[in-house]
């Protein structure tokens, strides 16, 4: 592992502030990609090779548009590093 991220998709144009019904298909795409990853009240942090995590973030958006989202914004962040591993582990102080 090289690299994590952290990821909030933003679905807009639902008409109601609360957004559950359309972040629950995106942990069950996260949870089906196989790659580690940590749940966190305000995003999701994931571990994997960049190409994964790229892959799996258009996935997210996809699952959010099909859960009836008008509109998805996505917040990502990365961190690649090539002189030593990230672990979620070590990212948090664990």
């Amino acid at each position: 592992m090289n690299g994590g991220s952290g990821a909030l998709p933003l679905p807009l144009g639902t008409g109601s502030p609360g957004v559950g019904k359309y972040l629950e298909p995106v942990i069950e795409v996260i949870k089906a990609s196989g790659l580690k990853y940590h749940v966190c009240p305000m995003g999701t942090v994931v571990e994997g090779s960049l190409e994964e995590i790229l892959e799996l973030v258009k996935k997210c958006h996809e699952a959010t548009l099909n859960a009836g989202a008008k509109r998805v914004v996505i917040n990502l962040k990365t961190d690649d590093r090539v002189d030593k591993p990230l672990t979620i582990e070590g990212k948090m102080g664990v």
